[in-house]
C-alpha cells in the first residue's frame, strides 16, 4: 500500500495537484508491470483474496462474475452469499476447484501465496493499496483488466467529486503563508487529530500509512506524523502530554462512555469536549470504494458545518 508522506504545513491544494499526477503515474506503471499478465480478456470467474478488493468489484458491477471470496469480506451484503476460499490465508484446493481465470490478492501481505499461486498455474493479479491515489488506480487497472474500463472511470470520477465537495469545505483551515505572520483567524486554524487503533498497547496510526492519507485528505494534521513510524505504541503519559484536539478510534474498540467516566482519560481536551469519533472499523481501516466515506465521516467530525 503506497502513501504520500503527510508533511506538516502542507497545503491541500498544492497535494491535490500532486495526487493528480501520482495517479497517472501509478496508473502507467501497473499498465507496464503487468502487459505480461496471463490474465484471460475480461475474466468471468474472480476471486477476491482481501475484502478491499472484494468492495472494489462490486462497485464496478462486476458481482456476477465474482465466484470466491475470503471469510473476511462482509461487504456488501451480497457477497456474503459467495463461496468462501479462506481467511487471511487463501485454501489452494478450494480456489482451484472454483476454477478462476483471474485471483486478485494483495502483493505484500500475501506474497508468499502469490508466488504458490503461481506455481500451480493460477492468474494472479497483486495489488497495493497504500493510499487513495493507488485506491483509485487500482480500480481503474481492475477495470480495464475486466473489461469495464468506462465505468472503472465513472466510478473513481464520482469518488474523486466527493472528495472536491471535502475539499471545498475544509480548505479555509488549511495552512496559508501568513500562517507564520499569526495573521490566521484562529477559529480557521488547522485542526489536529490522533487515530488509535488498538489499546493495551495503544497503538496509533503514523506517517506512510492509509490512514494518515484518509487524514490528509479530510484536511486534518496527524499528531503522530514526524517521522514516529507507521504504527508507533504511545503510552497513556505521551498522549497526555500531545493533548490532541481530537480523537478517531474504530467502533468497538472502548465506549464513549468509558472514555468520560476515567479520570486519566478526562485529562485529555478532546475527552472533556466530547471531541472523539467513532468510525466503523472496516471504514476506517479497509482501503476500498468505501475510504471517501471514512474521508467524509473525519471532515465532518472534525469541520462540522454551520
Amino acid at each position: 500500500m503506497l502513501n504520500d508522506t503527510w508533511k506538516r504545513g502542507q497545503g491541500i491544494k498544492a497535494s491535490r495537484h500532486q495526487g493528480k499526477y501520482a495517479l497517472l503515474f501509478f496508473f502507467l506503471l501497473f499498465l507496464i508491470c503487468h502487459l505480461s499478465l496471463a490474465i484471460p480478456t475480461p475474466p468471468q470467474r474472480i476471486i477476491s483474496g482481501i475484502p478491499a478488493v472484494t468492495e472494489m468489484l462490486f462497485a464496478l458491477g462486476l458481482s456476477d462474475r465474482v465466484v470466491g471470496v475470503t471469510t473476511n469480506c462482509n461487504y456488501p451484503p451480497a457477497a456474503l452469499k459467495k463461496e468462501r476460499i479462506g481467511g487471511f490465508f487463501l485454501n489452494l484446493e478450494k480456489v482451484t476447484s472454483l476454477k478462476p481465470d483471474l485471483v486478485v490478492m494483495q502483493a505484500d501481505a500475501q506474497a508468499k501465496e502469490i508466488e504458490r499461486f503461481k506455481e500451480f498455474g493460477l492468474p494472479v493479479y497483486s495489488v497495493t493499496l497504500r493510499s487513495v491515489d493507488v485506491v483509485f488506480a487500482e480500480m481503474l487497472q481492475l477495470g480495464v483488466i475486466a473489461g469495464v474500463p468506462d465505468r472503472a472511470t465513472q466510478v473513481v470520477e464520482a469518488l474523486k467529486q466527493r472528495l472536491g465537495r471535502v475539499e471545498v469545505r475544509t480548505k479555509d483551515y488549511q495552512p496559508k503563508l501568513f500562517d507564520v505572520l499569526k495573521l490566521w483567524n484562529p477559529k480557521k486554524k488547522q485542526r489536529q487529530a490522533l487515530v488509535i487503533v488498538a489499546l493495551n498497547p495503544m497503538i496509533v496510526a503514523g506517517e506512510n500509512t492509509f490512514i494518515n492519507d484518509l487524514l490528509r485528505y479530510a484536511g486534518v494534521l496527524n499528531v503522530a506524523s514526524g517521522g514516529r513510524g507507521e504504527y508507533p505504541q504511545y503510552s497513556f503519559e505521551k498522549l497526555v502530554s500531545e493533548n490532541p484536539q481530537y480523537l478517531i478510534m474504530p467502533q468497538g474498540l472502548i465506549r464513549q462512555e468509558e472514555l468520560a467516566s476515567n479520570s486519566r482519560w478526562r485529562s485529555l481536551e478532546a475527552v472533556r469536549q466530547g471531541r472523539i469519533c467513532f468510525i466503523q472499523a472496516d471504514i476506517l481501516s479497509r482501503p476500498g470504494p468505501r475510504v471517501v466515506e471514512a474521508i467524509e465521516q473525519i471532515a465532518n467530525f472534525v469541520y462540522p458545518q454551520n
